[in-house]
C-alpha cells in the first residue's frame, strides 16, 4: 500500500531539539527508510517566525520534490500580514498548495466567527483541508468550527488517545472531522473508529520529525481491518481530500 504522511514537519526549530530535519533531501531519506512514499509538509519558519516567509521558504526547498506536497501555514488577513482570505485562497491555488494549518493560539488569534469566519468561509468554498493541532485550540472551538463550516475538511492533529471520549463525541457529532493517527495510539483504536464511524474519518501521520514514523506505518500494517481500509487509511483518504480542492 501507499503510504501519504499528512502530519510532517520540516526546518530548523528556533530551539533546536534532537533529530529536527533541516532538509527536503533528508527528509525523503527517512521517508524512504520507513516506507512512506509521499508527505504532506509544513515549515517549522511559517509557525515561529512568519507563516509569509515560511511559506514561500517551503515552495522553495520541496520544488523539486514530486512526492513533497506543501500545506501553507495561514492567517485572519486584519493586521496585513497576509491577503484577504479570498485572495490568500487564489494565491494557495495558483501555487498548488492545497492545505492549510493554523496555529491560533501560539500566533495569538482566535477561531471565533467574527475574527476568522472569512478566512474559514473561503478554505470552505474550496474544499481546503485545514489542519489543527488539538493544543492551538479546545474541544468546543473544534466542534464550532465543524459546525459553522460543514463543507470544510478539518484535520485534527496531536491528539492523543487519552482524549478518545471527546474525538469519539466529536466524530458523532460531525460529517467533517479527520483525525490524524499520529497520536492516536490506543490499543485498537483504529479497528474501533473504523467499525464506529469509518475508515475515511482517519487519516496516516507520522509527527516527524517529533515521532519516528515506525509506529504509525505498524499501526495502519497491523490493525485488524480490511486491506481496502487500510488503503483507504495509509494514503487514499488524504488524496481524495486534496484531489476535491481542483474540483470544488
Amino acid at each position: 500500500m501507499k503510504f501519504f504522511d499528512s502530519n510532517c514537519c520540516l526546518g530548523k526549530l528556533s530551539v533546536p531539539l534532537p533529530g529536527y530535519i533541516e532538509s527536503a533531501k533528508e527528509l525523503t531519506s527517512i521517508m524512504e527508510k520507513a516506507g512512506v512514499d509521499e508527505a504532506l509538509i509544513c515549515f517549522t519558519l511559517a509557525k515561529e517566525y512568519s507563516p509569509t516567509i515560511g511559506n514561500q521558504k517551503l515552495l522553495e526547498e520541496i520544488g523539486e520534490y514530486q512526492n513533497l506536497y506543501p500545506c501553507w501555514t495561514i492567517l485572519p488577513h486584519h493586521t496585513g500580514e497576509m491577503p484577504s482570505a479570498n485572495k490568500l485562497v487564489k494565491e494557495m491555488i495558483a501555487k498548488h498548495v492545497f492545505a492549510a494549518r493554523i496555529f491560533p493560539k501560539t500566533h495569538n488569534w482566535t477561531l471565533s466567527e467574527w475574527s476568522t469566519g472569512h478566512l474559514l468561509t473561503a478554505l470552505e468554498e474550496r474544499r481546503i483541508p485545514l489542519f489543527i493541532d488539538i493544543e492551538e485550540t479546545d474541544w468546543s472551538q473544534v466542534y464550532s468550527l465543524c459546525s459553522n463550516h460543514p463543507a470544510l475538511p478539518v484535520v485534527l492533529t496531536r491528539a492523543p488517545f487519552r482524549f478518545s471520549r471527546q474525538i469519539y463525541a466529536l466524530l458523532a457529532e460531525t460529517s467533517n472531522l479527520y483525525i490524524d493517527i499520529s497520536f492516536f495510539q490506543l490499543h485498537c483504536g483504529i479497528e474501533d473508529i473504523c467499525e464506529k464511524f469509518g475508515a475515511n474519518r482517519l487519516l496516516f501521520g507520522t509527527a516527524v520529525p517529533h515521532f519516528t514514523p515506525a509506529p504509525s506505518v505498524m499501526a495502519v500494517k497491523y490493525s485488524g481491518i480490511s486491506e481496502e481500509n487500510k488503503e483507504k487509511i495509509a494514503g487514499a483518504n488524504l488524496h481524495h481530500l486534496l484531489k476535491s480542492v481542483l474540483k470544488s
